[in-house]
């Protein structure tokens, strides 16, 4: 009796469709590919919980795209090929959406823009099917494999990243980013990077993110020879005394031009010479070879507004000036990537650090560079602030009373400015007015540009006094971190 219910309830449920039936998934067979080179695979998490924000605010998955479309950009295609797995679905929908033998970077960009967060997280299915995918191509293969979260399918990530190797013989290496990830999703991914013989690296932000996959190609040298880091270095010689561009040198132009038409990132062009003349006249030649560039850039369809030249003369060489072939290396122009209003100053910084100068003395590129503020009438635990001065009198911030973050976040920036002839730095964290109520800290400083104190008033009205103290990119990083810079090492 109990038997026949039984069938005569799973026939109801049918019929009204309160229950169906699921005809198991056959496993996709994937054809045998190859590779005229060594291969780049990227798996992706497109799961429901890479539409939520990460730690600055910003919405993971489109954090991811932007990631893909830059990076694309800037690799190699005669040093590489890219590969693409993603899954935005349940737990079978793990699948290759770019074979491993494209070249063709754009594709990469539009596949990844099409993906919507979705689903589960289904890793293992992700790592089985680019061992299916790779299994018998013999160059160089390099997994990364972007996840916020950690696997929702009953699989095992970590067995089958073993697997790939005894079982393949696929000599890969798998680089695990954990995005915005929580201790126990952190956990699984470091045991998934140890068993893939690669590593784990943490993004907390999409600005991290960007970083991290950054270094990584960079570490497997396989981008365009002109970029390093979020550097665009041209192979430009300039002729000694000369801002002129020679027409040979368009073609990496025209490349760094489509690169900021696609990425839509802003860019500081840094202009440079050797140490023959004046330093006056080297510093507006150092600004005329910059500005030639970008007008060059402009010509090729970029915006006025993404790009503009700073000078710093003879400031920051690469090379030894007494040897005329490290000066004809000197007589140079970087464009140096700003993303999401952030950009790496630490070579300018460096360069400032160990070319100290009395304030009296100083110009506004002195000051550029990170530092660390210190209120006279507090301690460190009870008041301390980060900054980033930039050469386009633009500013980054975060300050922090009893180790707990003040100043809110999405409010960094800030607006600065030397005024040399009256002796004195204005900070203004109302940025030009945008921000009623925000105080401008200003005042005359003393000391030198690695070192200076400046008085004005606090955003309450209170008058106050800073000292100001050149930092390195490691310890501006600590502080980030509400960590203290103890003997080269960040303490939490």
């Amino acid at each position: 009796m109990y038997k026949s219910l039984g069938i005569m309830l799973t026939v109801l449920l049918l019929i009204t469709g309160c229950m169906e039936t699921k005809t198991p998934k056959q496993p996709k067979v994937y054809k045998n590919y190859s590779s005229d080179k060594d291969v780049l695979m990227f798996i992706l998490d497109a799961s429901g919980s890479m539409s939520e924000v990460d730690d600055s605010g910003s919405i993971k998955m489109i954090a991811a795209k932007e990631m893909l479309r830059d990076i694309s950009s800037q690799l190699d295609n005669k040093k590489t090929n890219v590969g693409l797995i993603g899954f935005s679905g349940g737990c079978q929908s793990a699948d290759l959406l770019i074979e491993p033998s494209n070249n063709d970077f754009n594709r990469v960009v539009e596949v990844s823009n099409n993906i919507q967060a979705g689903g589960r997280t289904p890793l293992a299915a992700s790592i089985h099917t680019a061992g299916e995918v790779l299994k018998n191509i013999d160059k160089n293969i390099n997994i990364i494999i972007i996840s916020d979260g950690v696997e929702t399918c009953n699989g095992n990530p970590v067995q089958e990243a073993q697997r790939l190797k005894s079982l393949y013989h696929i000599d890969a290496k798998i680089y695990v980013i954990g995005y915005s990830v929580d201790s126990n999703t952190k956990y699984q991914l470091q045991s998934l990077a140890r068993a893939g013989g690669g590593k784990y690296y943490e993004a907390r932000d999409a600005s991290a993110l960007s970083t991290v996959i950054t270094n990584i190609t960079d570490e497997l040298e396989i981008k365009s020879e002109n970029w390093e880091g979020d550097t665009y270095k041209f192979k430009i010689n300039f002729d000694s005394s000369s801002d002129t561009l020679k027409e040979k040198y368009n073609t990496q132009i025209k490349d760094f031009a489509k690169y900021l038409k696609s990425t839509k990132y802003s860019a500081e062009l840094q202009g440079h010479t050797d140490a023959l003349g004046t330093e006056t006249a080297n510093q507006k030649l150092s600004e005329k070879r910059a500005q030639s560039v970008v007008n060059k850039l402009i010509e090729f369809g970029v915006s006025s507004s993404q790009v503009y030249a700073v000078g710093f003369g003879e400031l920051a060489p690469i090379a030894d000036n007494k040897l005329k072939e490290g000066r004809s290396e000197n007589r140079r122009v970087e464009a140096h990537l700003i993303k999401n209003g952030k950009m790496d100053i630490s070579y300018i910084n460096q360069a400032n650090t160990l070319n100290v100068v009395n304030v009296k003395n100083a110009t506004v590129n002195s000051f550029i560079g990170y530092y660390k503020v210190l209120d006279t009438q507090r301690t460190y635990d009870g008041y301390h602030m980060w900054m980033e001065l930039y050469a386009n009198g633009q500013g980054l911030y975060a300050d922090y009373i009893n180790n707990q973050r003040y100043s809110p976040v999405g409010k960094e920036n800030f607006a600065w400015n030397f005024e040399k002839n009256q002796g004195k730095i204005v900070l203004d964290y109302s940025n030009n007015g945008e921000r009623k109520g925000w105080a401008k800290f200003q005042g005359k400083i003393s000391g030198t540009t690695n070192k200076f104190k400046l008085s004005g008033h606090w955003g309450n009205g209170n008058d106050g006094s800073v000292e100001m103290i050149r930092i390195s990119k490691d310890e501006l990083e600590c502080i980030k971190k509400i960590g203290h810079f103890k003997n080269s090492s960040c303490v939490r």
